[in-house]
Order: structure tokens, then C-alpha cells, then sequence
């Protein structure tokens, strides 16, 4: 028996709308006895169904979506030809995955962020725009929540139900982001908003019999906090699913708080094998041991589920099926079923599934491959904590590179702040001279390191095929330019910061070094600005490894730093 019942793989955005992606996903989930896919997209339910009522249906019942199309059509092409004959069309998409899940025995989800709706609806209902603004506590908004979702039923019965998340300020209209200033949106406090969303959706989703699950993400310790009074009041089975760290997937972050404190919701608990904020896979951060730790932690606290991210829906055409980082997503399979899998194993099952074993191989050099692999790989999340986070808070736009300093830190003390979860992390980024010491002995190491693990994979392995070989070598060159990268910005924000600062008497041997060490960052943050030029024209790798590695984004900070020194650029 699995130690979690639900084991669900999620695909994002344009991913999800890719039937041969799907296809390869659904594969994955049957052979490793995973039980579960869910297809995020924000949008999905508009994009899938119109509602008719708005565009004209009339009927008291419809049997499907062409029935509706026929009282709606003149109306559709007339308001929003665009997305006329697109709900119907998809419908057949889905349909497809559901007759496909279903003779497997898997389940399908969609994921959404709401308030979402077509743009016409604000053309059709003008009373729901006030002084330029979207309304978002006007009582039509529940009503167009309910005959959403029983359209959506009505067309797909074979879903299993619905992860929202109604809290990130991500969707078209949300309590969390609601720039309305009407005297009804005054009086209306966010947990009330959240309230009529969430049982607005409720009653058509129980009403078909299926589950409603709503997802605890948020950006601040406010948010967490008026959801989570909210989510305690919905009905028993309502399912609560919460990312394994608060805010969003940093895996230097603490463990969420409100995992095991949902009442009597069961919780079903989220993980990132992509990596979102480490590396994309580009630089590999293989996550095993930390998913083992949260996975545990999960049990222990009574969760039943497991959702598996094997992608971004901002970032589309990649997903860990491309990168390294497809290891986390063995990982994540194996250890949801049994959290003592043995590692060894799991990267024993991913090389002989992409065919790098060396042909002739018994089952003891199998496994001694397996184990040389592992020894390099598990290393890597501690290059990536080293590189793209700084003393573990988030210094990085989605893992790539800060354009400007107060870029950095807008991500790092605003954005993504460490320290509203973790108090001791109140100075971490301070610019003083022994901090920055720190920070910038950490990034050599992630360097030191890096360099290290590249000899290790060119020494090389028996036990692997030329291509495999190639692949990894090839990798890895990738990972220490992005540590270079990361390190040379990294160095130049904090002295730049340091310079800008410092006491006009400080005398110390840091401070009389500063000024050269920083010229010396400048020079390098332009050669390797021109490196990556170069390796741009020169290779021919997926495009994802050129947005990490992009040569204006380093020029972008070059001339952001000279102009705070007051530098001509």
C-alpha cells in the first residue's frame, strides 16, 4: 500500500494543451502506479466552456456543448469571434484525456487561479467596472461562479474535481489584489471574499459529485492568514492543498506551518521536481533528500496526497522531462509510494529507462553505476542553494538573473522575503563588510564545488554510453557557467551596495580593497557578458539555457551598478 493515496503528476499551461506531452506524462504516471494528472492552466475552465447563459442560452437544459451552440453562435461571433468555435474544439482535447485516463484508472484534475472570465462579460455587465477598476465584490461574480462550473460538469462529468487557488492575486480578479476602492469593496473584508468564491464553487462541484480542492498559496504572512480563517469553515470535503514550503517552492525555505493544521480537511501537499527557483534544470538541483524530509514531515502531519509539478506555466515549452531534474520527478514517484525507497534505486530506474546504461551491464555494475551517478548528483542542490539563493533567500527572478540592484532586492527582502518566515534571516542580506565576506565566500564555493563535479563527470563511468556521457558533460559545462554567472552579479551587487554605504572614515582593510576587488567584478560581469555571446552563436542547446544565460541581462546590471556609483556608462 502506497503511503499516499493520491500521487498526482501536474502539467501547466500550453504543456497541458500538447497531446503528445500528455501522452508521455500519462505514461509516466501508469508505469511508476502514480494515480492522478492535473492540467493547470489559469484560464482552463474559460477557455473551455463560454458560459451560453451569457451569450444567449435559454434552454432550461442542455445535453452538450453543440446544443448550446446552436442558440449562441451569432451572438459569439458578433461579441468574441476569437473564442467562437475554440470551447467546443477543446472539449474534444479533453474528452480525448478522459477516455484515455480513464482505461488506465487515472484521475484527472484541473487546476485554476479564480476570478477568471472572458474579457467580454465586462462589456456585457458594465455596473462590474467602477472608475476604471474590476469590482470584485459584486454580487454578479457568484452567480457567474455557479453556472461556470455546472456548464463545466454538464460538458465533462468524467473530471474528478478542482484545485484552485484563490488567494495569489494571479487571477483576473482576487480579494488579495482588488484595486476597487467603491464603498462595497470597503466594507468587505477579504476572508467574506474568499467565502462567497470558494462556496460559490462549491455547491456546483458537490452537486456532480466531485471534489473541491483549494490550494493555501499565498505571498505574505497576511494572506496565509485570511485564507486560512476562510478555508477552516468550508464543509468537510473540502480538500486543502498546500505547497510543502510557505509562499511558493524556495527549498531553502522552512516547512509550511499550515501543513497539519487544517482542521478536519484531508490535505494533499505540493512539490516542484522542475524547479522553478533552482535552476530549471539547467543547473541541476537534485531534490531527493529534501523531498524525502518533507514528504515524512507531510505523513507525519496527516497529509494524503502528493502533487508533483513537472513544469512552469510561465515558461512554456520546458519541463523536467528535458532536463537532470527528471531525476526529482523519479524521485517524487518512488518516494510517494514508499518513503524509504532506496535512492540508489531511483537513479538505477532513470538510467535504464532513457537507455545510458553501457550494453552487457549485470545487475552489480548496474547498481555501481547508479551509485556513482547518485554520488555526483546529490551534490548539486548544494551548489544551487549557493548560487541562486543568497545566505538562502531568494535572489533570483524565477532563477534567472537580477537586472538591477533594487531588482535583487525587491525580490529578495519584498517578493519572496525569507524573513517574514524565519525571523533569524532579519540581517541576512545587510551589506556591512563581514556580511558580505560571507556572501561572497559562499558564492566561491558554489563555484569551488561546481568546477569539482564537472571533473568528476569527465573522469566519466564505464557503466554509461558515449551519449550519456555526453549529455552529462554537457550539463554540467552549462551548470558552471550559470554558477559563474550567478557569482560575478552576486559579488558586484554586494560591493556595489557595500561602496554605496560604507562610512566615509571607514579605514579597514576591506574598505581600502573594496574599490579595486569591485573593479575586478566589473571587468569579469563584461567578459563573461561576451563568453556568453559567444556560446549563444556557437551551440545549438534548448532555448531555455539561453534565457538563463543571457549576456544582456549581465549588461543590464553592469551599467545599473555604474549608474548608482554615479558612473558615466
Amino acid at each position: 500500500m502506497s503511503d499516499f493515496k493520491v500521487r498526482a503528476l501536474e502539467v501547466h499551461s500550453q504543456n497541458a494543451w500538447d497531446y503528445d506531452w500528455i501522452k508521455k506524462t500519462i505514461r509516466f504516471i501508469k508505469e511508476h502506479g502514480m494515480t492522478s494528472l492535473v492540467l493547470h492552466r489559469n484560464d482552463f475552465i474559460d477557455l473551455i466552456i463560454y458560459p451560453s447563459k451569457y451569450f444567449g442560452g435559454k434552454r432550461e437544459k442542455y445535453n452538450n456543448v453543440f446544443e448550446r451552440y446552436q442558440d449562441i453562435f451569432r451572438t459569439l461571433y458578433k461579441f468574441t469571434p476569437t473564442r467562437r468555435s475554440g470551447p467546443f474544439q477543446r472539449r474534444a482535447y479533453l474528452n480525448r484525456l478522459i477516455e484515455e485516463t480513464g482505461r488506465e484508472g487515472i484521475d484527472i484534475y484541473i487546476e485554476n487561479k479564480e476570478l477568471y472570465f472572458p474579457e467580454i462579460i465586462l462589456e456585457f455587465y458594465p455596473h462590474l467596472v467602477k472608475d476604471g477598476k474590476i469590482c470584485a465584490n459584486e454580487p454578479f461574480w457568484w452567480e457567474f461562479t455557479k453556472v461556470k462550473y455546472t456548464e463545466f460538469f454538464e460538458e465533462f462529468p468524467g473530471i474528478s474535481g478542482i484545485i484552485t487557488a484563490p488567494a495569489t492575486g494571479e487571477s483576473k480578479v482576487s480579494a488579495s489584489s482588488n484595486r476597487c476602492t467603491c464603498e462595497l469593496c470597503k466594507s468587505t473584508p477579504k476572508h467574506e471574499w474568499y467565502w462567497k468564491l470558494l462556496t460559490s464553487m462549491y455547491e456546483p462541484i458537490s452537486a456532480a459529485g466531485k471534489k473541491l480542492i483549494i490550494r493555501d498559496f499565498v505571498f505574505d504572512t497576511k494572506a496565509h492568514n485570511d485564507i486560512a480563517s476562510t478555508m477552516e469553515k468550508l464543509p468537510g470535503d473540502v480538500i486543502m492543498a498546500l505547497k510543502n514550503t510557505p509562499h511558493d517552492y524556495y527549498p531553502t525555505f522552512p516547512d509550511n506551518p499550515r501543513i497539519g493544521n487544517v482542521g478536519d480537511h484531508a490535505q494533499w501537499v505540493e512539490f516542484d521536481a522542475m524547479g522553478q527557483y533552482f535552476g530549471w534544470g539547467i543547473g541541476p538541483s537534485i531534490m531527493i533528500d529534501d523531498m524525502r524530509r518533507r514528504m515524512s514531515l507531510a505523513k507525519e502531519k496527516g497529509a494524503e496526497g502528493v502533487i508533483v509539478r513537472t513544469d512552469w506555466e510561465s515558461l512554456d515549452g520546458h519541463s523536467c522531462f528535458k532536463t537532470l531534474n527528471y531525476i526529482n520527478l523519479y524521485a517524487a514517484a518512488a518516494l510517494s509510494d514508499n518513503l524509504k525507497a532506496d535512492s540508489t534505486s531511483i537513479y538505477r530506474q532513470w538510467l535504464e529507462e532513457l537507455g545510458m546504461y553501457a550494453p552487457g551491464l549485470d545487475e552489480g555494475n548496474k547498481r555501481s553505476t547508479a551509485a556513482w551517478i547518485e554520488g555526483i548528483m546529490k551534490q548539486t542542490f548544494d551548489v544551487m542553494r549557493r548560487t541562486v539563493f543568497v545566505s538562502d533567500c531568494v535572489f533570483s527572478d524565477s532563477s534567472t538573473i537580477p537586472v538591477s540592484m533594487e531588482h535583487a532586492f525587491w525580490l529578495a527582502e519584498e517578493k519572496n522575503s525569507l524573513k517574514d518566515w524565519d525571523k533569524s534571516k532579519e540581517s541576512a542580506l545587510n551589506a556591512d563588510a563581514e556580511n558580505v565576506k560571507i556572501i561572497m565566500n559562499e558564492k566561491d564555493e558554489a563555484l569551488r564545488l561546481v568546477i569539482k563535479l564537472l571533473g568528476d563527470v569527465k573522469a566519466g563511468n564505464a557503466g554509461i554510453t558515449q551519449e550519456g556521457y555526453s549529455f552529462l558533460v554537457d550539463r554540467f559545462e552549462i551548470f558552471v557557467k550559470y554558477v559563474r554567472a550567478f557569482r560575478v552579479v552576486v559579488h558586484s551587487i554586494f560591493l556595489t551596495k557595500y561602496m554605496l554605504e560604507r562610512k566615509a572614515d571607514d579605514e579597514t582593510p576591506f574598505a581600502q580593497q573594496a574599490e579595486a576587488v569591485l573593479e575586478e567584478k566589473f571587468n569579469d560581469l563584461i567578459l563573461l557578458s561576451k563568453d556568453l555571446e559567444e556560446f549563444s552563436k556557437s551551440t545549438s542547446f534548448q532555448h531555455t539555457v539561453y534565457t538563463l544565460l543571457d549576456p544582456l541581462r549581465l549588461k543590464a546590471l553592469y551599467d545599473d551598478l555604474h549608474r548608482r556609483l554615479g558612473r558615466e556608462v
